[in-house]
């Protein structure tokens, strides 16, 4: 399944998962993460936190003008690594993005800082922080304000779509959960599981307390640094890519390995297929990037083919939708048709996956509804969707 991962282990009370389970957009997992203890590396800078030894090691990259971005992994949840980024020019020392909030999480934030303060001998540290910028408003990249908070009190920026996210997060995540409900009644998903795939989406949403974002990240506007920004919703309402210099901090709009998990705009405004292949070309028009790093996995040399390759998975499965729907079938029959059978909360992204293509052909006639009198008749009725 070409999607953005995001992994989580959920409560077995809840939900029974085995192995490697993994869900997208986000969703927290239980407290049950290791909290590392480890001596401090000899080093000329004194009181930072202690290097954890398995982590992967930092990197350093030059952008044309001489600015330094640094990045090191950590581990959001037990199989989603995220890439935190730092970017120093001299006068501003930028965090992009900071994890998901769970303990080893916030553990290896601290200890990537002391591990680019030591292996390039620079006084960086949370406390030096000057800025934070949070490119989108899914838990994975902003869930460790409250954590980065102690430390410093630098402004946090954040696109105005995702703002609410950010700094009114308990009641955004009511009016999303009765939205996302809505969507799985009219795919066709029973009560019994629904009520599970509900559970399981709240769960998380209490880890993270509400935060006051203090400037927005808007297009046609340089923010701090003179970092120019692109808006490019789909993936998320306020998905920002960030160029600084020659190098595009991507985020999650564009990955070295998997294409970014879509859930259709019937969920949330301004996400959706169609925004995010228009937010693809937008990137693709932007010239001179050497260099694309993203929000997780490796880093891109040929931002441009990758963009290529992404499309091209989105229109196979738009025609294999297409093919599905030679005969009348609800959103969950074509989620099967895509995916095959899956489990337990893999049910909700393969119906939101699903549920982004089908919008996406409906919006523009290639699908049809072929039960118009039932829809008529009935206030929460599943649709079946037929080509046209």
């Amino acid at each position: 399944m070409h999607c953005c991962i995001k992994t989580a282990v959920l409560l077995p009370q809840i939900i029974n998962l085995t192995c490697h389970p993994v869900i997208f957009n986000g969703i927290c997992t239980t407290e049950s993460l290791s909290v590392y203890d480890c001596p401090l590396a000899h080093s000329p800078l004194t009181n930072l936190p202690p290097i954890i030894p398995h982590m992967k090691q930092p990197q350093k990259f030059t952008t044309g003008n001489g600015r330094n971005i640094y990045t090191f992994p950590v581990q959001s949840f037990p199989s989603l690594v995220n890439n935190i980024y730092i970017i120093s020019d001299g006068d501003h020392l930028i965090l992009v993005d900071c994890g998901s909030g769970f303990a080893q999480a916030n553990d290896e934030l601290a200890a990537g800082f002391t591990a680019v303060a030591q292996k390039f001998n620079e006084a960086i540290s949370l406390e030096a922080i000057s800025h934070i910028l949070i490119t989108h408003g899914h838990i994975d990249h902003f869930g460790g304000l409250p954590f980065v908070r102690q430390f410093t009190a630098a402004p946090v920026g954040v696109h105005i779509l995702d703002r609410r996210v950010l700094s009114n997060h308990e009641e955004r995540a009511i009016f999303a959960s009765s939205r996302l409900d809505n969507f799985l009644e009219g795919a066709g998903v029973s009560e019994k599981r629904r009520q599970t795939l509900m559970q399981v989406y709240l769960f998380g949403k209490q880890y993270y307390k509400s935060t006051p974002v203090q400037f927005l990240l808007e297009e046609g506007t340089p923010t701090v640094g003179d970092i120019q920004l692109f808006h490019v919703p789909g993936h998320c309402p306020g998905q920002v890519c960030l160029l600084v210099d020659d190098i595009l901090l991507t985020a999650d709009h564009i990955l070295s390995r998997i294409t970014p998990h879509q859930a259709p705009e019937s969920i949330t405004n301004n996400m959706g297929l169609g925004h995010y292949l228009d937010s693809l070309t937008k990137i693709e028009q932007v010239k001179g990037v050497r260099l694309a790093l993203g929000g997780h996995e490796e880093p891109m040399e040929d931002v441009y083919g990758r963009i290529q390759a992404i499309k091209q998975s989105h229109d196979s499965r738009l025609n294999k939708v297409l093919e599905s729907c030679q005969e009348p079938k609800s959103l969950a029959d074509i989620s099967r048709d895509l995916f095959g059978k899956v489990e337990s909360y893999h049910v909700l992204l393969a119906l939101e996956e699903a549920g982004a293509h089908v919008e996406y052909l409906y919006q523009r006639g290639e699908l049809i509804a072929a039960n118009l009198d039932e829809i008529e008749k009935i206030h929460h009725p599943v649709i079946q969707y037929q080509k046209a």
